[in-house]
C-alpha cells in the first residue's frame, strides 16, 4: 500500500509540474524564427518556429508546429487529406545544426513583450505540447506551421493588443500565384501542384491570410504593433543563405510536352496523308492523360483535401480515357468519343485565359495534341 501511495504521489507531482511550466526570468525572450526555403519540395516554402530563451533558467528551446504525426495509418490519412501534424520541442542548438547541415538560413525576430506576455506565450506553448493537445489537422493555406504561430500569439496575449498592418500587394495575387514564386525552383512540383489544386487555390487571400507563408509571417511581424509599440524589437541573422538556384532543362514539363506535341503532330500529319490512324498514338495518349484525370477525380471527390475541389483540369484530363481505350478499335464509338473530346478541348483552350482557375502552361501542348488526334480520328476511317 505504501508503494502504491508513493507511485500515486509521484504521478500527481509529475502532472502538476507538467501543468505548471517554469516561471521565466526578466532575461527571457520570445522570438520568431524564419527559415529559408530548401531544395526539396516539402521545404520549398521555408519554415517558421518559435524560440523561448531564458539564460537564467537554462532554457533555450524551439517550438515547432511542422512535425509529421506518424502512425500506422499515416500514408492512408495523408492520401485522403487528413494530414495530422503535431507540435514538437527541440533544443535551439539542435535546431540550428539541422538547418546548418541543409545550408539554409535562419532569421530571428525578438518580440517586444513584457514579462507577463512572455509567460503567457510560454504557458500556452507548454500546454499545447501536452500529448492530448499537440496534434492538429494541417491545412496548407489556413492552418500550418506558419499561421499557427500567429494564432499562438493572438490566443495567448489577446487579439485586442496586437495590430497587423495591411500588407496586401497591389496586384492582389491569388494563393496559387503566391506559391508559384517558390515553385519556379521545382518545375515538376509546380506542374503537379497546379494539376491537383482546384479553384480554392485561385482565391485572393487577405493580408492576414498571407501569413500561411513563413516569409510573409516574418514581414507581418516586422510591421505589426503590440499596445501601439513595434512587435519586433530586434532582428538577427543566425544563419546566412545563398538562396536557391535553378537551371532550365528540356526535361521540364513545358518544353518536354511541346516536344511531345511536335512528335504527335508530325506523325499525325504523315498518317493523315497516308489515310492511316496509327492507333498506338491514341493508346499512349490515353494512357498518359487518363491517370491524370483519375487523380484529379480522386482528389476532388474521394479525399478530404479542401484545396482540390472544383478542379478545371478535369476539362482536358478525362478519367474516362482509361475505359475508352478498347473502343479506339471500333470506328463509330471511337469517332463519337474523339469528336466530343476534341470539341471540349478546343473550347477549353480558347476559354483558358478567362477561366477562374489558372491552368499550368504545360497543359497547352497536351490539349493541342488531343485536338490534333481528334481531328485525325474524325477524318480518317481506318
Amino acid at each position: 500500500m505504501i508503494r502504491i501511495l508513493l507511485v500515486i504521489i509521484l504521478l500527481i507531482s509529475i502532472k502538476t509540474n507538467a501543468a505548471n511550466p517554469p516561471v521565466l526570468s526578466n532575461e527571457a525572450t520570445i522570438s520568431l524564427l524564419t527559415c529559408s526555403p530548401g531544395d526539396e519540395l516539402y521545404s520549398l516554402f521555408g519554415h517558421s518556429a518559435m524560440r523561448v530563451k531564458d539564460p537564467q533558467k537554462n532554457i533555450d528551446v524551439v517550438f515547432n508546429y511542422g512535425t509529421f504525426s506518424f502512425n500506422e495509418d499515416f500514408y492512408f490519412n495523408f492520401a485522403m487529406g487528413r494530414l495530422n501534424y503535431s507540435l514538437s520541442v527541440s533544443s535551439m542548438k539542435g535546431f540550428v545544426r539541422s538547418y546548418e547541415n541543409e545550408q539554409r538560413g535562419i532569421i530571428e525576430q525578438v518580440l517586444n513583450l513584457d514579462s507577463t506576455s512572455k509567460q503567457q506565450v510560454f504557458n500556452y506553448l507548454d500546454w499545447n505540447n501536452e500529448p492530448e493537445n499537440r496534434e492538429y489537422l494541417y491545412d496548407f493555406f489556413y492552418d500550418n506551421c506558419s499561421s499557427r504561430l500567429r494564432d499562438v500569439l493572438e490566443m495567448s496575449i489577446g487579439t485586442d493588443r496586437i495590430a497587423f498592418a495591411d500588407l496586401q500587394e497591389e496586384d492582389k495575387p491569388s494563393f496559387r500565384q503566391m506559391i508559384d514564386e517558390y515553385l519556379i525552383y521545382h518545375p515538376w512540383g509546380d506542374f503537379g501542384i497546379d494539376l491537383g489544386l482546384g479553384l480554392p487555390c485561385d482565391k485572393v487571400p487577405s493580408s492576414y491570410e498571407y501569413m500561411f507563408l513563413p516569409n510573409k509571417l516574418m514581414e507581418a511581424f516586422g510591421a505589426a504593433t503590440i499596445d501601439g509599440k513595434p512587435l519586433v524589437m530586434e532582428e538577427n541573422t543566425l544563419l546566412e543563405t545563398e538562396g536557391l538556384t535553378y537551371t532550365s532543362s528540356l526535361f521540364d514539363p513545358t518544353p518536354l510536352f511541346w516536344l511531345l506535341f511536335g512528335l504527335i503532330a508530325i506523325l499525325s500529319a504523315y498518317g493523315y496523308r497516308k489515310r492511316r490512324l496509327y492507333k498506338g498514338i491514341d493508346v499512349i495518349y490515353f494512357l498518359l492523360i487518363g491517370p491524370v484525370g483519375a487523380l484529379v477525380f480522386f482528389l476532388w471527390f474521394i479525399t478530404d483535401h479542401t484545396g482540390t475541389v472544383n478542379n478545371f483540369n478535369m476539362l482536358w484530363a478525362w478519367p474516362t480515357h482509361l475505359l475508352a481505350i478498347p473502343f479506339l478499335f471500333f470506328t463509330k464509338p471511337r469517332k463519337i468519343y474523339w469528336e466530343a473530346y476534341g470539341i471540349v478541348l478546343t473550347i477549353t483552350l480558347i476559354a483558358a485565359p478567362f477561366l477562374p482557375q489558372m491552368l499550368h502552361y504545360a497543359v497547352v501542348p497536351l490539349m493541342l495534341s488531343g485536338i490534333v488526334r481528334a481531328f485525325v480520328n474524325a477524318r480518317v476511317q481506318h
